[in-house]
């Protein structure tokens, strides 16, 4: 089996922890390493750290091979510029495919937190058998835990039967962040789990689905792989990577082809999607308040203070949330740090970069 860690991203609503130079995926969040490094090494007791690749863009190459030096070099793919996961999983399924006989592929996002990896790998090691043995685009879907409205979902279809496919079911539709309303329907209906982005597949089934559904990138596609390994690779690469569609897996694949199918887990998953996450992940002290840094609070309660290299002092407040990086601050109530994404369009629109 092989992996691939996805970590091209920007993390825009981690800002102002998460800046262009440094984005999400590279912080240290719960005081065990960088999000990327703690995801390699939980892949790295799956499989040899020959095997895991590293999909990242080429503004971030320098940062990734710091914070991963046990990764080899020919293991990491930079986009020449950000097309999103579908394309770029693309050029990991060719590069596996010419190293490993069409194993099966992990996907893994950088920046996710997985509590309970023994449970993980139990759920892995059912995907990879289903994945050798029949041509299915394999998703990992989330068991619900309350109506969470900033995750997608996936709705199931048919249970598979027999004895591989114990477990699966064919996925009968994706569906986009719902409101809190909706997310309760999806729960109390069942039937619904949050899409982890986690998936598997063989690296032929998933470029027999790219050429279906982006047949116009078919002949970039095969000049790339005709490349692999040569000296022309980087070159070939940098002309025709530009040339394929901006666009998720989900959308541009997943939503799509009728081979996509779900197993439900429940290894203690969270995407780390905004600061409200943290409340989930982090202990909170007796009044409900996350504290990253040192601290001294009066009358204060269900607030965050996020300031790892410097010290915060509040009096009675109450659900918000004060993040720091030394040099920007962010303060928000709790339950708008979706948001946080919107100031950070905001400062690009009016240039201030020196703020992202």
């Amino acid at each position: 089996m092989y992996a691939v860690i996805l970590a091209g991203g920007k993390g825009k609503r981690f800002w102002p922890a998460s800046k262009v130079k440094n984005p999400k995926q590279f912080l240290d969040i719960y005081g065990d390493g960088s999000m990327l490094s703690i995801t390699f090494k939980r892949l790295a007791a799956l499989v040899p750290k020959e095997n895991i690749f590293l999909i990242t863009v080429k503004d971030q190459l320098k940062l990734a091979k710091e914070k991963l030096p046990d990764i080899s070099p020919q293991n990491i793919f930079a986009e020449p510029a950000g097309r999103n996961t579908a394309p770029a999983l693309a050029i990991a399924a060719l590069l596996v495919k010419k190293r490993g006989n069409d194993e099966p592929i992990l996907v893994c996002p950088a920046d996710h937190l997985i509590k309970d990896n023994d449970i993980f790998y139990a759920a892995v090691h059912k995907a990879r058998k289903l994945a050798e043995e029949k041509d299915y685009l394999v998703t990992f879907g989330i068991e619900p835990e309350y109506p969470a409205t900033g995750y997608g979902y996936i709705e199931v279809g048919d249970k598979l039967e027999n004895e591989t496919e114990s477990g699966f079911y064919r996925v009968a539709r994706f569906h986009e962040k719902p409101n809190f309303d909706l997310a309760t329907e999806y729960i109390k209906t069942g039937g619904y789990y949050w899409n982890s982005g986690i998936f598997m597949w063989r690296p032929s089934v998933y470029l027999e689905a790219w050429l279906r559904y982006f047949s116009s990138g078919s002949d970039s596609l095969l000049r790339i792989e005709e490349s692999i390994g040569k000296k022309e690779m980087r070159k070939v690469i940098s002309e025709e990577y530009l040339k394929f569609p901006a666009t998720s897996v989900d959308y541009g694949i997943l939503e799509k082809a009728d081979n996509v199918v779900v197993i439900p887990a429940k290894f203690g998953w969270n995407d780390v999607g905004s600061w409200d996450s943290l409340f989930d992940i982090i202990s909170n002290d007796s009044l409900g308040n996350v504290k990253i840094g040192e601290s001294e609070l009066l009358d204060s309660k269900n607030c965050l203070f996020f300031n790892p290299e410097g010290f915060t002092a509040a009096i009675g407040v109450e659900n918000i949330m004060v993040v720091s990086d030394g040099s920007t601050v962010l303060v928000c109530r709790r339950g708008e740090s979706e948001r946080v994404r919107e100031i950070v369009e905001l400062l690009e629109e009016k240039g201030l970069k020196k703020f992202l």
